[in-house]
Order: structure tokens, then C-alpha cells, then sequence
């Protein structure tokens, strides 16, 4: 059964359980919701159930609704959506739970990128505004480079000789 639970501070343990294929939110009295606070509106939502899940939708309230942090006019709940109006937070708990991801038992070995085992993909494309930025610098630039940096050394103590 949906229902929604409050997050807020003002409201500690206010669960409501949608029941009904319409339920009003608002701070009048005949809302199934009634939220006596000072951002919630009359009038302020209407909870329509759609299939097996509920949509919500904003009957031009003054503060608005937001979905997981999304200011809305009308959006369909899905479970653990998190819905504000107003200034008071819910946590949506639907008829149809979301599928979690089940984490590796403590110890196991886990592996994040199946398929790729060391080094760059072959579809990986550097999107680096810095020419050259990750590209391997080859053994013989590096043997060039010794070179001459060699040769400054040479050349600067033979002046050095020279003048002193």
C-alpha cells in the first residue's frame, strides 16, 4: 500500500496511507493531507493514482511542489521519491518497490568495470582541451631530451674553464 512518510521536523512520524484513488493535500479541512503550515496552500495538491503508482499534481499552490529536489507541476511518484510541499519533506513509499542493487558480502573480491582489465578502452576518446594531454611520451623523446640537456651541462662547463 502507498503512503506517505514525513521528513520534517514539524511533523515527526506523520505516515499517511494512500487508500483512496484520489487524496487532496492542503491545509483546509476535507484534504485526506491536511498539513496545518504556514507554505502549504489551501488547496495545495492533488494525489491521483495512475495504474499502481500515484501522480502528483499542484493545484497553483503558492510555494510549489518539488520531486527529489525538482520543482514540478505534475510528476508520477515512483517508490523512495522524496516530494516536498510546501517546506515540509515526504518520502513516497509506492505499491511497486524499486530494485536495489545488492552490494558484495564484506571480503569478496569486486570488480567495478566488468570487461576492461588494464589500460585505456579502445572507444575512449580524450576530451582534454590540452593537445597532447594523455599520450604516452615515447622512450627515444626522453633519450633526446637527456641528450641534450647533457650537452648544456658540457657546454656550460667548458665556458665556465674558459672565463675562470
Amino acid at each position: 500500500m502507498a503512503k506517505l512518510v514525513s521528513e520534517s521536523k514539524e511533523f515527526p512520524g506523520l505516515t499517511v496511507e494512500l487508500t483512496a484513488p484520489r487524496a487532496g493535500v492542503g491545509r483546509a479541512d476535507g484534504n485526506e493531507l491536511q498539513i496545518l503550515h504556514g507554505s502549504i496552500s489551501s488547496r495545495h495538491a492533488d494525489l491521483v493514482l495512475e495504474g499502481q503508482e500515484y501522480k502528483v499534481r499542484d493545484l497553483d499552490s503558492t510555494n510549489g511542489i518539488r520531486v527529489n529536489d525538482e520543482k514540478i507541476t505534475e510528476a508520477q511518484l515512483q517508490d523512495r521519491d522524496r516530494v516536498q510541499f510546501g517546506q515540509i519533506p515526504f518520502r513516497y513509499e509506492g505499491n511497486m518497490v524499486r530494485a536495489t542493487l545488492a552490494l558484495p558480502e564484506a571480503g569478496e573480491a569486486f570488480q567495478a568495470e566488468v570487461g576492461i582489465d588494464l589500460g585505456i578502452p579502445q572507444n575512449f576518446r580524450n576530451l582534454s582541451p590540452i593537445k597532447g594531454k594523455g599520450k604516452e611520451i615515447g622512450s627515444n623523446f626522453l633519450l633526446y631530451a637527456a641528450a641534450v640537456f647533457a650537452l648544456f651541462g658540457v657546454g656550460f662547463y667548458v665556458l665556465r674553464m674558459m672565463t675562470g
